[in-house]
């Protein structure tokens, strides 16, 4: 069995041919023979060697989808570093060279790619976007898997959309389906939400508050996801009543009384949820805010600086 060729080995080879090109062929080879110099330093984790050389073949690259597919490649490397600032950069620079003619399979591509920066960063609300729009022509298996994919828009769903879109574009849409017969903790978490089976939602929450610890992309973020999936799920059910009692809700959850007032006074202060608790009477007040009566009141405040802009020029013409 022939023994295994070392990197300087094989570096060595990969540099003959890219100067056998440069003398004897066209750019086009020499592009493609860069390119497997490129790759080899990655597979070695040389990254800043490899980027140097990704970079060194844009020149050779020829039309946009060419050098996209390098900044790509540069991408993937920045991806495994977690190198936010270079990566954003270059998402940057695919969006350019995006405007000025790319293809809709690097566009579908370059989504995946922007959600999962977007996830990073914890732009929840732009990620589930992304990642709605990438479900149905999802071409980005280099970085990411489809399972997964189609898991962190279920994740980020339930937080950043309505009740009736959710069931639409996400329940109801046949990839998703697919792939959540083969996760049924995720498939049982989202459809208990949306049938308000919140005793099944909180077993399955537990299960998804332990997946998110290990999550590579979500585990830093996870406490702030917990917090807002709770924010979401007590607003359903708060929304259904005008008074309940703590005692109803707690069972409702399969929790304890103790549990969710100190979970709705944490979230009270913080005013991300309109109720009061009166703990003599055991009972929560929901505080829905009034939309009609928001507008009329915008409506006279208007109204009264108008007029008063009105007197003072009034004043002005009478001198």
């Amino acid at each position: 069995m022939e023994q295994e060729k070392t990197f300087e080995e094989q570096l060595e080879a990969a540099e003959n041919k890219i100067k056998d090109s440069l003398e004897n062929l066209g750019d086009v080879e020499v592009r493609d023979a860069m390119l497997e110099k490129a790759s080899l330093q990655q597979k070695y984790s040389k990254y800043e060697d490899a980027i140097k050389t990704y970079i060194e073949t844009l020149p050779k690259s020829v039309g946009v989808g060419k050098k996209m597919d390098v900044h790509f490649l540069i991408l993937q490397i920045y991806l495994k570093q977690r190198n936010l600032e270079k990566f954003k950069d270059h998402l940057n620079q695919q969006q350019i060279l995006l405007d000025q003619g790319g293809d809709w399979e690097r566009k579908n591509r370059l989504k995946v790619y922007e959600g999962i920066y977007c996830l990073m960063i914890r732009d929840i609300t732009k990620a589930c976007k992304l990642f709605l729009d990438s479900v149905a022509t999802f071409n980005s298996s280099e970085i990411i898997s489809y399972n997964e994919i189609v898991s962190y828009t279920v994740l980020t769903s339930i937080i950043c959309l309505d009740r009736q879109s959710l069931k639409k574009k996400v329940h109801q849409n046949p990839e998703v389906v697919g792939v959540l017969r083969e996760n049924q903790v995720l498939k049982s978490f989202l459809e208990s939400f949306l049938q308000c089976d919140y005793k099944t939602l909180f077993q399955k929450f537990a299960i998804v508050n332990e997946n998110l610890s290990h999550d590579q992309y979500l585990s830093i973020h996870r406490k702030y996801l917990i917090r807002e999936y709770r924010v979401v799920f007590y607003s359903q059910f708060l929304e259904s009543y005008k008074t309940v009692t703590l005692n109803n809700m707690a069972k409702a959850f399969g929790v304890s009384i103790q549990f969710i007032d100190r979970e709705l006074s944490e979230l009270i202060s913080s005013r991300r949820i309109n109720c009061k608790i009166d703990k003599v009477a055991g009972i929560i007040e929901s505080s829905r805010a009034d939309d009609r009566n928001q507008l009329y009141n915008n409506l006279i405040k208007q109204g009264d600086y108008l007029l008063n802009r009105v007197q003072k020029l009034s004043r002005l013409t009478d001198l």
